[in-house]
C-alpha cells in the first residue's frame, strides 16, 4: 500500500492544522480519499479533515484507519523542506515516510491503538454566516491579544463586530460587508469564544484565501476554510457570556 504526493507541504500543513489541538487519532483511509475527526482533550474543539484521493499521485491503499501519535507525525512532517515529494507506506505496524528532494529521508512511525468510535459532527443551525479573507481575521485576533483572552462576536445584519475587554483596555473591530468581506445574519447573534482557541485553529489559514464562520448565539462556531485541495472544518465551543 502507498500513497505519494508531489507538494509534501500540503501534507504538512494539514498534519500541524490538526496537531495545534489533536496529540493522537485515527486516519481514515477509503475510496475517496483520507478523513481524520476527533475531539480534543478538553473537549473544546472537534477538528474533522479530509482531502480527496484525486490530489495524491497515487494512491493505492486498502479502506482502513490506523491510529497515530499526531504530535509526531507533526514533527517529522515539519521537517518538510519546499520542492518535497512526499512517498507514505501502511503496514500493520508502522506508516513510513520518505521526503524526496535535494536530499532523501526515511521516517518510520509506530501505530498505536486509538478508539476506533468515530465522533459525530454538530447538527447545529447556524444563524449568521461571515467569509473573511485569513488575513483580515488574524490581524483582528491580534489586534484583540492586546487586552483579552476571549472574543465576543457580535453579528448584525451585514455588520460583523469583534470586542475584547482586559485590566489594560478593551477593542472594538468592525467589518462591514465589502468585496472582501460577507457578513448574513437573521437577526442579532452573541457569542463568545477563547481567543487562544480561535488563533490556533486560523493558524494554518492561508492569508489571501477566505475562512468561513457560521454563528448562532451562546452555541458552538463552525470554522471553516481549504488547506490547497483539502478541507478542515472546526468546532469551537462557546463561553458563557
Amino acid at each position: 500500500m502507498a500513497i505519494e504526493l508531489k507538494d509534501a507541504l500540503l501534507w504538512q500543513k494539514s498534519v500541524n492544522a490538526i496537531s495545534s489541538f489533536i496529540s493522537e487519532g485515527n486516519f481514515r483511509f477509503n475510496d475517496k480519499g483520507i478523513s481524520f475527526r476527533a475531539l480534543d482533550p478538553s473537549q473544546i474543539v472537534l477538528v474533522n479533515y479530509f482531502v480527496e484521493k484525486k490530489v495524491f499521485d497515487k494512491f493505492e491503499i486498502e479502506p482502513t484507519y490506523i491510529g497515530v501519535d499526531i504530535s509526531e507525525l507533526a514533527k517529522i512532517m515539519n521537517r518538510a523542506m519546499l520542492g518535497d515529494r512526499l512517498v507514505m507506506d501502511v503496514n500493520d505496524s508502522e506508516i513510513s515516510m520518505r521526503l524526496e528532494g535535494d536530499l532523501s529521508r526515511n521516517f518510520k512511525l509506530p501505530l498505536i491503538d486509538v478508539s476506533d468510535e468515530e465522533v459525530r459532527l454538530p447538527e447545529t443551525k447556524f444563524d449568521a454566516r461571515i467569509e473573511i479573507p485569513g488575513k483580515v481575521l488574524k490581524e483582528a485576533l491580534k489586534d484583540a491579544s492586546l487586552f483579552g483572552s476571549s472574543v465576543t462576536l457580535r453579528v448584525k445584519g451585514s455588520h460583523l463586530t469583534i470586542e475584547a475587554r482586559g485590566t489594560h483596555g478593551n477593542l472594538k473591530t468592525t467589518a462591514d460587508q465589502s468585496k472582501k468581506v460577507t457578513v448574513k445574519a437573521s437577526g442579532e447573534i452573541v457569542s463568545k469564544y477563547s481567543l487562544n482557541f480561535l488563533q490556533n485553529i486560523v493558524k494554518e489559514a492561508d492569508s489571501e484565501k477566505i475562512v468561513t464562520m457560521e454563528l448562532k448565539s451562546d452555541a458552538p462556531m463552525k470554522v471553516s476554510y481549504d488547506i490547497g485541495p483539502s478541507k478542515v472544518q472546526y468546532f469551537l465551543a462557546h463561553m458563557i457570556i
